[in-house]
């Protein structure tokens, strides 16, 4: 599985870091694209303000856009790129998604899925529910034994990266910048990581790992 990680946009970046998405997309030119939704009930931004999807990408000609809202879509899709686009309310995401056993089912099926900002936390193994705050709720687990901090450099998410590390126990923890991304394959990681965007991105390892691979 390939996974594409962006790390979300501050107010006014919306329309640059969606640009970035859609160059990924169409470089890819799936048969299909299921986009899911549920983390953004609601806009903060005019850029995300209802139908914003088809506003901001244009897709090449070929991509059938389907939507995760409609379970006529959900019924449809066929092995289709997952897009998991993010928002505020990631247990409203993650509720919906473990609610559907069709759509569970394409995500952990899926060959390719974009995740951004909270659609990338809930590819881990935990995520928070609101910011730095520390609630945790357990997400799908797809990139193993992992959590991630969107936004990271932007919203001085250091300590709470390394805190939420120690509190569930997981190896590795990702910070991720806005307007950027990161690419890898799921079964490789943390190997093979690509960057896109001029932002950074940290892998920190758990105290244990550091002190294990010190040990060999």
């Amino acid at each position: 599985m390939k996974i594409f990680l962006f790390g979300g946009a501050e107010t006014g970046q919306a329309r640059a870091e969606l640009k970035m998405i859609e160059k990924v997309i169409n470089d890819i030119k799936p048969k299909q694209l299921l986009h899911i939704p549920f983390a953004r009930l609601r806009a903060t931004e005019m850029e995300w303000a209802a139908g914003w999807f088809k506003r901001n990408i244009e897709l090449s000609k070929g991509i059938e856009y389907l939507n995760a809202r409609r379970e006529v879509d959900v019924a449809r899709a066929k092995s289709p790129l997952v897009f998991i686009s993010g928002g505020r309310n990631g247990l409203s995401l993650i509720q919906k998604i473990k609610a559907s056993p069709r759509l569970l089912k394409l995500i952990k099926n899926a060959k390719i899925i974009i995740g951004e900002s909270k659609g990338a936390s809930v590819l881990c193994k935990y995520f928070t529910t609101k910011g730095n705050q520390s609630q945790m709720i357990k997400a799908l687990g797809i990139i193993k034994d992992t959590i991630i901090k969107p936004h990271y450099s932007q919203r001085q998410r250091q300590a709470s990266l390394i805190e939420d590390m120690a509190k569930t126990g997981v190896k590795y923890g990702i910070g991720l910048d806005s307007i950027t991304a990161i690419a890898f394959t799921a079964s490789r990681f943390p190997k093979g990581i690509k960057k896109i965007g001029r932002g950074k991105f940290v892998i920190k390892r758990s105290p244990a790992l550091i002190k294990k691979s010190r040990s060999l």
